[in-house]
């Protein structure tokens, strides 16, 4: 069974989205065109670091809880991985927009932000040396900055992203080592901060939030774009 550990995680993480998809109020099942293609362009440069910092023993991925399918030096679980995740992300921001449609979220998503700056200037000055937290941090302070600035038009991503680290953390928990004997996922100590949420680098938390940001980007552009008002 532990050979699928991973395969396992990456099936369970859609299900509740797609259990949940014909919901009368949020009909995302009317969405997963533009949550599949979004997942699908982003996931393409990610897929690029993935690979790279993998070859170059960044990080790399134990034998014993994979299948042992391949795309090059990474397993097919962690391909998925960048399309199934995001899916389940953009559900959640789906439901946010509906059911928060009417809260004042302006001193939520200040406090969010001056946390989240803070969170990451506290990494980058820990883990200056690591091409991990470099990268890491540098797009998430990018990505930050420019949501802060439009925040006005981007009300509904702080509150998705939070809703989205409970998932987050129990599945990067597993993949990390958390509740099992050995990670799934394991990294290079010289190339990130140190810094974990119990097993979890905190650059992981960075990196998820450029990933879910990426494909919000997206979905909410060609939601917008290419959706026939009724």
């Amino acid at each position: 069974m532990t050979d699928y550990l991973y395969l396992i995680l990456i099936l369970l993480t859609p299900l509740g989205p797609l259990a949940l998809s014909f919901d009368k109020k949020v009909r995302y099942v009317t969405k997963w065109k533009w949550a599949m293609l979004s997942a699908i362009l982003v996931a393409i440069p990610y897929l690029i670091w993935d690979e790279i910092f993998t070859k170059n023993g960044f990080w790399g991925f134990n034998q014993n809880y994979l299948t042992g399918a391949y795309v090059g030096n990474l397993p097919i679980e962690e391909v998925s991985f960048f399309i199934v995740v995001p899916f389940a992300c953009t559900f959640i921001y789906a439901c946010v927009r509906h059911y928060f449609k009417s809260a004042n979220l302006q001193n939520f998503n200040l406090l969010f932000y001056l946390l989240f700056f803070a969170f990451m200037i506290w990494i980058g000055e820990v883990g200056v040396k690591g091409w991990y937290t470099r990268i890491a941090v540098s797009l998430g302070l990018i990505l930050s900055l420019f949501l802060f600035i439009r925040r006005d038009k981007f009300v509904f991503i702080p509150l998705t992203f939070v809703f989205s680290l409970i998932p987050f953390l129990i599945m990067n928990g597993i993949l990390t080592g958390s509740f099992i004997k050995e990670p799934i996922v394991w990294y290079n100590e010289v190339e990130f901060s140190g810094l974990r949420i119990y097993s979890i680098p905190c650059e992981d938390v960075v990196y998820g939030f450029g990933l879910i940001v990426l494909n919000l980007f997206l979905f909410i552009w060609m939601e917008k774009r290419f959706t026939k008002p009724l």
